[in-house]
């Protein structure tokens, strides 16, 4: 029988003992792939939603805020901002693209973003620095050319079966409440459905800036204010609204990204907006929140392994204890030192491999678990069952640990003699 059937055979032997060890080396193993795993995605799919647009331009208040509330369709707005900024904003030779962002309403809790036609032509990523990827492709239907004209992301219309054609009403606020106001005077028509693009962007509504526009009019007018939400009807005209209305946001991409910090100063100081860097903010939410958390997370899980590591230890020498007689009738029979010490690092290796193959399949069945939360409330694709160079060492230091744990007894048993143990037995 070979070292590795013979440790197997031992092992078993114990299973109560042998099935405890496995577990809790399991759990430290299942904590530290999850962790790694779920940190490790969400940064990555933080940092892929923001890479299309080089800055956000809001009212002023918290950055994060702002790039959370526009790109991200998670946190409230910090304010509105002139539609006039938009206009100096698409005029600046620094600037390749303008879009403006409206929000204020929801359908069924998923936002209703109002902007442009260019949204969708701006919406592209380079793909392996060669093609160039739709972020808003169409999948069904077409974008909207007119106010209340609909175009829903995917998951949207997962949730919700609104198909081409549909009508439905906008509810007042961000976020679906019990007695919310509907928007039953504003009827939106579903006339496009984005494909699958595994973004914020799954659970938005897309229509025409003009429709946050004259629902929120109209809402004024019911107020006795001015109605200022009638179709444009020349440039006199234009120039007029352009004063009274107001955008949540503007995204830009810029003609060249290293202007980001000295655009975004200018726009600080010089005026009444704010300009935030998406990817400086998502960095800075990862290394205050994220990165401390992960540190906490993964001390926690080596801590589990050290105890994992010490179980190894006490099970294997009250083993070798108990086998004196089995190894001393081996070591009679010309078993050699270096094979009773292998037999004993074979059985700390086997149970540690279990638990390392048992906890891995545990922590990524965890993970694409939470990958569903993540992808319903914050629209974010998580790819479980992936793996990294860090989560292959910290899972290899997690099998040296327990070998090194199996070195005690093993020198116990390398140490044994065939004459005093059958003694004492």
């Amino acid at each position: 029988m070979t070292l590795t059937g013979m440790a197997w055979k031992y092992l078993w032997r114990r299973p109560l003992v042998t099935l405890l060890t496995v577990i809790s080396i399991a759990l430290g193993a299942a904590l530290i792939s999850s962790v790694l795993t779920i940190l490790r995605e969400t940064k990555d799919a933080f940092a892929g939603a923001n890479k299309t647009f080089d800055m956000v331009v809001g009212a002023k208040g918290s950055p994060l805020q702002l790039v959370l509330s526009t790109m991200y369709h998670m946190d409230v707005p910090t304010g509105n901002i002139p539609y006039s900024r938009y206009q100096q904003l698409k005029e600046d030779a620094r600037v390749r693209y303008a879009i403006p962002i409206g929000l204020g309403d929801n359908y069924e809790g998923f936002r209703i973003v109002g902007s442009e036609t260019n949204l969708f032509s701006a919406m592209t990523r380079a793909k392996d620095d060669q093609a160039s990827e739709a972020m808003l492709a169409v999948t069904e239907g077409r974008i909207f050319t007119n106010a209340f004209e609909a175009v829903l992301g995917a998951f949207v219309a997962d949730q919700t079966g609104l198909k081409i054609g549909d009508e439905f009403y906008g509810t007042h606020g961000l976020m679906k409440l019990e007695g919310s106001e509907e928007h039953k005077d504003f009827p939106f028509k579903v006339v496009g459905i984005l494909k699958h693009n595994n973004s914020p962007n799954d659970r938005a509504i897309f229509t025409h800036l003009e429709s946050i526009w004259q629902v929120h009019d109209y809402e004024e007018e019911q107020h006795n204010f001015l109605f200022k939400g009638a179709p444009l009807k020349d440039d006199v005209e234009e120039e007029e609204e352009a004063d009274k209305r107001e955008v949540t946001a503007v995204l830009l991409q810029l003609q060249s990204v290293g202007q980001r910090i000295w655009m975004s100063q200018q726009i600080q100081n010089d005026t009444e907006s704010m300009a935030a860097i998406p990817i400086n903010e998502m960095h800075r939410l990862y290394q205050k929140l994220l990165a401390p958390l992960q540190t906490g997370l993964l001390t926690l899980a080596y801590l589990v392994v050290i105890v994992s590591a010490l179980t190894v230890l006490t099970t294997l020498y009250q083993s070798a204890e108990r086998r004196r007689r089995d190894l001393a009738v081996m070591r009679a029979l010309g078993g050699l030192r270096g094979e009773m010490f292998a037999l004993l690092l074979v059985e700390a290796a086997l149970l540690t491999i279990i638990g390392i193959v048992l906890g891995w399949l545990l922590g990524h069945g965890a993970v694409q678990v939470a990958s569903v939360h993540y992808r319903e409330n914050m629209g974010l694709a998580i790819q479980a069952w992936t793996i990294d160079r860090v989560e292959i060492l910290s899972l290899l230091s997690v099998a040296l640990a327990g070998v090194i744990a199996g070195l005690v007894p093993a020198a116990i048993a390398y140490r044994s003699s065939p004459v005093k143990d059958l003694s004492r037995v």
